[in-house]
């Protein structure tokens, strides 16, 4: 408990306390947050579904299958995994658009415009257009180095050591992964309780959005 002497003091604290996160379609930090928002009885709840865990597992599969199979013809990627060697868990569904059928898109810290291009997409466009059916979906984590404030801070890509700033691409190679993942991906609804027809609805819109 922080006992404070004005409104502007207590929202501040309560920032901080819940992730200190700002205004923005994604996961946005200017500032250092905290997390306590987990109660006993959040807690308990936790503990109670561990019994039915690979129950949830089986369902959450079922479901990133179904896109899967539903986006073949799309110039789109499911979260990938190799087959044989890895055992996902299908927790978030995510879909990673090709990079040549990405239509023009730009981010601002906080807001996000396109250019509706035929055959292709982005993000932004597949978002707004989910938001008018009530679809919760998600932009793709933002990467920590591309956050406010850590901007001005090094970070490590698969050409060695960069800077937030630095071009994502070099010879048309990504170099900076986590930027252009966020660039190009999105979080799809992947809850359990989504009916099936509600899946198919997902689905049609996105492909919409390539015609």
């Amino acid at each position: 408990m922080a006992l404070c002497k004005t409104k502007e003091d207590a929202d501040k604290v309560r920032k901080w306390s819940t992730q200190a996160r700002e205004a923005a379609p994604w996961y946005q930090h200017e500032e250092l947050g905290y997390n306590y928002r987990i109660s006993n009885v959040i807690a308990g709840i936790v503990r109670g579904q561990f019994v039915h865990l690979q129950e949830h597992i089986d369902q959450k599969k079922v479901v990133y299958e179904r896109y899967k199979e539903g986006f073949k013809d799309l110039p789109v990627q499911m979260n990938p995994y190799i087959e044989g060697v890895m055992v996902p868990n299908y927790w978030l569904s995510s879909l990673i658009i090709d990079a040549d059928a990405v239509c023009p898109q730009v981010r601002s810290e906080s807001e996000a415009l396109y250019r509706p291009e035929a055959g292709k997409s982005c993000p932004t466009e597949i978002l707004e257009i989910m938001m008018k059916y009530n679809a919760e979906d998600r932009p793709i984590w933002k990467p920590i180095h591309m956050q406010p404030i850590y901007r001005s801070h090094p970070f490590v890509t698969v050409k060695g050591s960069g800077r937030a700033k630095t071009n994502a691409y070099i010879a048309g190679e990504a170099v900076d992964a986590g930027r252009d993942i966020f660039n190009r991906g999105l979080c799809l609804p992947s809850d359990i309780k989504m009916t099936e027809e509600e899946q198919n609805l997902v689905i049609e819109i996105v492909k919409r959005c390539f015609a």
